[in-house]
């Protein structure tokens, strides 16, 4: 079968065209595309960077829609059916799109917003919280109040044991989309009551968690300076790298060696259990405790979509998120 796809067919430029759709074989699906979500890997594939491949090539990952066929060995869903995709294929933005059916979650019969059910980031995120093994009280720390940031303080505060949630963001913007979820303090990390935050995390031994999710050097630096580095049962802090970071990351090894640090990684490949979250994160997303709709703040139709991912690299225009929609 045939479908349109969104290719980037020179560095900086997409274009619509064919792509080739193979039948389901036994344990895959095809999806009828409604929505498909701009990750930060798309726009670096937009500018010809991070690719596997030589350009052209069909993009995206993070697809919703309906179930147009099914293999004969799935059982979980079947055609008419409504489903968030969450890896398992990186050519979801396109009318339709095959991939392995156990990459598939059904989201509500009666969704008519695609656009909100854009939830892989959001797996990606309850993957982050679930290998980080929040304990009851323990203090994290969160670096970036991006879109990826947002959904973990959604994650932190509505549904997870920590303590106290304490975010760091050099954008006021960032800063004040993330007080709306409630954490325990938001703070600009080069003001002065940012700087006195650090040095009392600091004085304390540093966080039991940190969440690194900006994807910036300094960011990084300062999620290493606040991890706690004390011995004893619990083997000191978490360092939780959240970004995708496709570009060289320095760290103090200094304040690594000799300590009981653990360094966890975002990255689905590092949980061999990660599909079995897919459903769980469906459910959190149903009852409320994620809503990454309301991160959602750049739409634009398939055919006419160049505009999101110059606002996915340049921030402008008050951007968090995009979605594509078919």
């Amino acid at each position: 079968m045939k479908a349109k796809a969104v290719w980037v067919v020179e560095e900086g430029k997409i274009d619509i065209l064919d792509t080739d759709v193979p039948d389901p074989q036994a344990s895959q699906v095809t999806v009828e595309v409604k929505a498909c979500g701009v990750c930060a890997w798309d726009s670096y594939l937009f500018r010809g960077i991070s690719s596997n491949k030589p350009i052209p090539y069909v993009i995206g990952h993070e697809a919703v829609g309906i179930i147009a066929k099914v293999g004969s060995a799935i059982t979980h869903v079947k055609p008419g059916d409504k489903v968030f995709c969450a890896g398992g294929s990186n050519v979801m933005m396109a009318q339709y799109v095959t991939l392995p059916g156990a990459n598939t979650v059904k989201i509500p019969d009666d969704t008519t917003d695609y656009v909100k059910w854009v939830a892989e980031p959001t797996c990606c995120v309850v993957n982050i919280l679930y290998r980080s093994q929040i304990e009851p009280g323990d203090h994290v720390v969160v670096v970036g109040a991006g879109y990826m940031g947002l959904l973990a303080i959604m994650g932190l505060v509505r549904g997870s044991a920590a303590g106290k949630v304490t975010v760091f963001d050099v954008s006021e913007e960032h800063l004040a989309l993330a007080r709306k979820y409630k954490p325990t303090a938001a703070y600009n990390p080069n003001s002065e009551e940012g700087k006195a935050a650090i040095a009392e995390i600091q004085k304390a031994g540093g966080a039991d968690i940190v969440i690194e999710i900006s994807g910036a050097d300094a960011g990084f630096a300062l999620a290493n300076e606040l991890t706690s580095r004390q011995g004893g049962p619990n083997l000191g802090g978490k360092l939780v790298i959240g970004s995708w970071h496709r570009h060289e990351m320095k760290f103090d090894g200094t304040l690594w060696h000799m300590s009981g640090l653990t360094v966890l990684n975002l990255s689905p490949m590092s949980n061999k259990n990660y599909k079995s979250l897919l459903p769980r994160a469906g459910q959190m997303i149903r009852k409320g405790v994620y809503t990454p709709g309301d991160l959602v703040t750049h739409v634009a139709d398939y055919k006419n979509c160049t505009d999101v991912f110059l606002r996915s690299i340049d921030k402008k225009e008050g951007y968090i998120k995009g979605v594509v929609t078919f």
